[in-house]
């Protein structure tokens, strides 16, 4: 396996730029009791939190400002911890990449599956973005071993992205309530998950045929 420490990150994301002005900004001033383990941890319970708010919604919308605040406490956790440990040169690149990857995943489960349980998005929709947001993943920790690139965002789309959309979403459903579609009898956000799915497998599919004969005439020019 491709040791973590020798993998390139690209990240061009709409928003990476200034989010990377940003987060150096903010890590250069926080505390020193502020750690990247610490942070690490703040992420991953904004995502439990998140994920409890939404199913607690069923009592009311109110729950769903829980739900955005829990999202902010993701984004800076988990955008922070890597940059911190960056700006403050204390970085363990594989204890780093294999630590954050791992809470990456368990904050996906805890925020899908919790918006899944809520009334405000299926659960079989739920579980498709989720897929689609795995597949996402997967395809990039497969390139990070066969290329040594670890590509964080695709046409543009990366975690701030995804996490900014549910955060307008959840403000959006609070306001204009399920924003259900009369004549299908799902809402606006369930038609997207059903759509996102084979919108993702398909480019998969194509990301992974155009690489593999990339990958197939760079070892064939070897022989």
């Amino acid at each position: 396996m491709v040791p973590a420490m020798s993998v390139v990150r690209i990240h061009e994301s709409w928003l990476a730029a200034l989010e990377k002005r940003l987060l150096v900004f903010t890590a250069a001033r926080l505390p020193v009791w502020v750690t990247p383990d610490r942070l690490t941890v703040l992420g991953l319970c904004g995502a439990l939190l998140t994920g409890l708010a939404y199913v607690a919604s069923w009592r009311g919308p109110g729950f769903l400002w829980l739900a955005v605040a829990g999202l902010g406490l993701n984004w800076f956790g988990d955008s922070l911890d890597g940059t911190l440990a960056r700006v403050r040169r204390i970085e363990r690149p594989v204890y780093g990449y294999f630590l954050d990857h791992s809470t990456d995943v368990i904050s996906q489960v805890f925020i899908f599956l919790g918006l899944g349980l809520s009334p405000y998005l299926r659960f079989d929709a739920a579980c498709l973005i989720l897929m689609s947001y795995w597949m996402a993943a997967l395809l990039t920790f497969i390139r990070a071993v066969a290329t040594k690139v670890f590509q964080i965002s695709y046409f543009g789309i990366g975690p701030t992205e995804i996490r900014i959309a549910l955060l307008l979403y959840s403000v959006a459903v609070f306001f204009a309530g399920r924003l259900e579609l009369p004549w299908v009898g799902i809402t606006l956000i369930d038609l997207f998950g059903f759509a996102l799915f084979p919108l993702v497998f398909l480019s998969f599919v194509v990301m992974v045929a155009v690489e593999s004969r990339a990958l197939a005439r760079r070892e064939d020019q070897r022989l």
